[in-house]
């Protein structure tokens, strides 16, 4: 049996330094051959695995550093303890690894180079809520080919082009609009109607426009009331379903235009009240033609007179009448 002689060192062992062996299988046989420290070094890094290395007594206090990759072909990678990221800082609570631009791993929040789809792909469903507490700046267009269900408020404050599709809100649900609504196509109403005061119409009833532009359910139209104190009067579309009071102390003229000049509806009436001295003469412009049984003149200070429209250029007129 060979024996091992143990001697003292001078220096700590190098790798350059060289130690004696024995080649069983050599030929000769047993011959002794002198190798290098460098050479257990390859022995062992080619014969060695990382698990024996770990196996072999590392410990949480002990750092693995690796300057290379770490190719994982399969298998799965387990964390049992805490993990730090590419600046050697560890994640806050929900807070998620996202690549860098130089392809380093860090923990944030903001999802830096994730668009929503891929955000979105990674596993929310329609139970998880998506809770934006900064704004939403979309550059592009959104595509949405399903149905959206919102139990909450939307704010928007710029333009929202709605084509291709239906806008549906449920029996329950209401939209109400702070701004205006500006319709470039037609507006299409299959159920009911609300006015200003949030009332519904009546049969037979319509929207009125008062002065500040609000409108209301009406049974009757208000008569628009016109006073003049000019001798010639022009009947304009504004005087329609009105009153026209003239207090001139001399002879006036109102004067119904031409369709072609102000088309008012067939079916107009006008009330013409004399409350000056001054006769009114309901005359006709050219080309039209005005009836009456009795005439065209007020027979006294405070008569009162009617006109009917009821062609193209055609009016009646009755009432305090006198040739």
């Amino acid at each position: 049996m060979a024996r091992i002689s143990t001697y003292s060192n001078i220096s700590p062992v190098t790798i350059s330094d060289k130690v004696i062996g024995t080649d069983v299988g050599g030929s000769p046989a047993d011959q002794t051959k002198n190798f290098l420290i460098g050479d257990i070094l390859t022995l062992f890094q080619s014969n060695i695995t990382l698990q024996n290395v770990l196996d072999a007594g590392n410990t949480a206090t002990q750092s693995i550093i690796l300057s290379g990759d770490i190719t994982q072909s399969g298998g799965a990678v387990t964390l049992g303890g805490t993990v730090k990221d590419f600046n050697g800082s560890l994640g806050n609570n929900g807070e998620t690894l996202v690549c860098n631009a130089s392809g380093q791993l860090v923990f944030g929040s903001g999802l830096t180079n994730q668009n929503l789809d891929q955000v979105l792909a990674i596993g929310n469903t329609a139970t998880n809520n998506i809770n934006l507490t900064g704004n939403l700046n979309l550059t592009g267009n959104i595509v949405q080919t399903g149905n959206i269900g919102l139990t909450g408020d939307i704010t928007h404050v710029g333009a929202y082009n709605f084509s291709g599709g239906q806008f549906t809100t449920t029996a329950t649900g209401t939209m109400v609009l702070g701004g205006s609504l500006t319709c470039n196509s037609s507006i299409s109403l299959t159920g009911t109607v609300k006015d200003y005061t949030d009332t519904l119409g009546a049969a037979n009833q319509f929207l009125v426009s008062d002065a500040s532009g609000q409108v209301t359910w009406q049974s009757t139209l208000p008569s628009p009331l016109a006073s003049s104190a000019l001798t010639v009067v022009n009947l304009a579309l504004s005087n329609s379903e009105g009153v026209v009071v003239t207090t001139a102390a001399t002879a006036t003229d109102v004067r119904i235009p031409l369709n072609a000049g102000q088309a008012f509806p067939i079916g107009t009436k006008i009330t013409i009240i004399q409350e000056g001295a001054g006769q009114v003469t309901i005359a006709p412009t050219a080309g039209v033609t005005v009836n009456s049984a009795v005439g065209l003149k007020t027979n006294a200070q405070f008569a009162v007179a009617h006109v009917v429209k009821t062609a193209t250029d055609t009016w009646y007129a009755y009432g305090n009448l006198t040739p």
